[in-house]
């Protein structure tokens, strides 16, 4: 497909262009999904899982106080005590399951307990789960490998739970705030007040956590600049390591805000908020290559995990445990069973990586998929991808980057290419640079349900 091709499907449809890919989970399905059997046997082949040297852990806890209606993760809105036991004893069994099936030599660049809100399991339950990650730990060289998600209702109201956290290994904890705004609170269906999120951070620091991030969301509903601004000034007069900046994404059917109508801002506006976020920050000490959403107070570090860092900027292998966890491995990414019980049932029986959701991807759609997570950090590092596939992107891309130069969206900078200034609200269309052609044909057939407000 022509570079003016591939600028005209993203003018049209700019919204299906995010951070993600594919553009719709339906693509891959169409045209690259696997069998369950094909997963085990190539985990169980000389090039699967015995052959990985370094791999990162996600574990997946889906319980949540409510459905945000921006969230298409799998979550458990129940309140159960035994339902909470029943999936850690679960976890724990699939980590020693898996510990017999991966190489006792092999490194762990980093875990990540997300969700969901896993700081909802009762501290007894957390404590047992932490514990069990003692030998996975063990296995990373990171500063600070464990990093966990928690909302500031739980570490405004249970700071001994945090307190036994850090006891047990957490070094990073990530702060989904996400917005302080009453009206928008309303509106995505959350429920928190600001001074629970300045109670949240000082527990959270009186723990001892040695990084602590906080979560924010522009282009929410309803939301322009003033609100905005709020949201950044109270962020960093808390202070925190570092800050997160999501745009809202409105696109994929298990996003409540597909069932309510809710039209997403146009680019133009995205990128106006990313500029605000990104002025404001880096007057306060933030660092960040602009393009970037993370923002840190430590020069030389992005202020993201270890294990986002080792997956989405090195391109590295990652195992997930849990409901609905994805793993990917090579060119082999797939989700373990949707259904809780499904995935409860299959570990039970002795599985170390159920899987339910299977795709096994050409390197092209391997590659793209690498390179939008990547550009979500401003830049693309020559030396990564060579690192990560054998090979550099710029053979491959010549012309495509090229263009994106002459458009003014990227810049050389040594073995990077980086973001230029005020491209943010192109990324649509940079992003399409790197579409396969098979994505884009699939994006121009589809009906655009993101009319941009």
């Amino acid at each position: 497909m022509s570079l003016i091709q591939r600028l005209a499907v993203a003018h049209d449809k700019p919204h299906a262009f995010t951070i993600q890919y594919p553009p719709g989970r339906e693509y891959f399905q169409k045209s690259f999904r696997s069998a369950p059997a094909d997963i085990a046997d190539f985990l169980s082949s000389k090039g699967g899982l015995s052959s990985l040297s370094e791999f990162g852990l996600y574990l997946h806890v889906p319980f949540c106080r409510a459905r945000c209606l921006y969230c298409n993760f799998p979550i458990d809105t129940r309140r159960d005590t035994g339902l909470f036991a029943g999936y850690v004893d679960t976890l724990i069994r699939q980590l020693g399951l898996l510990a017999d099936t991966v190489p006792a030599s092999s490194k762990v660049y980093g875990i990540d307990i997300g969700g969901g809100t896993p700081t909802l399991l009762p501290q007894a339950e957390m404590g047992r789960l932490l514990k069990a990650l003692g030998p996975w730990r063990a296995r990373s060289s990171a500063k600070r490998p464990l990093s966990v998600e928690t909302g500031p209702e739980t570490a405004s109201r249970e700071p001994e739970k945090f307190a036994m956290m850090r006891s047990l290994g957490v070094g990073r904890v990530s702060l989904g705030v996400q917005t302080a705004e009453a009206d928008l609170l309303v509106r995505i269906n959350r429920k928190q007040q600001r001074l629970e999120v300045e109670s949240a951070l000082k527990h959270l620091k009186d723990a001892g956590f040695e990084r602590i991030n906080i979560d924010l969301i522009f282009g929410l509903p309803g939301q322009g600049l003033a609100e905005w601004r709020a949201d950044l000034k109270l962020a960093a007069g808390l202070l925190p390591d570092s800050i997160t900046t999501y745009d809202c994404l409105y696109r994929g059917k298990g996003r409540g805000f597909v069932m309510t109508g809710a039209r997403p801002p146009s680019p133009a506006v995205y990128g106006k908020l990313y500029e605000e976020a990104y002025t404001f920050l880096t007057s306060k000490g933030y660092h960040a290559p602009y393009g970037s959403v993370n923002f840190s107070l430590h020069r030389g570090e992005t202020g993201s995990s270890a294990y986002f860092e080792g997956r989405l900027l090195d391109g590295l292998s990652y195992l997930g445990v849990g409901q609905y966890a994805s793993s990917m491995v090579g060119c082999r990414w797939w989700f373990a069973p949707m259904r809780l019980w499904d995935w409860m049932k299959a570990v039970q029986e002795g599985s170390a990586l159920p899987a339910e959701d299977c795709y096994s991807l050409p390197e092209d759609e391997r590659l793209a998929k690498q390179i939008l997570w990547t550009l979500s950090f401003g830049y693309l590092d020559l030396e990564r991808f060579r690192e990560a596939f054998g090979w550099g992107i710029k053979p491959r891309f010549s012309r495509v980057l090229e263009a994106a130069q002459e458009k003014g969206w990227l810049a050389r900078k040594g073995n990077r290419y980086c973001m230029a200034p005020g491209s943010f609200r192109h990324l649509p269309e940079l992003r399409a640079l790197f579409y396969t052609d098979g994505a884009l044909d699939w994006v121009r057939t589809q009906e655009d349900a993101c009319v941009p407000a």
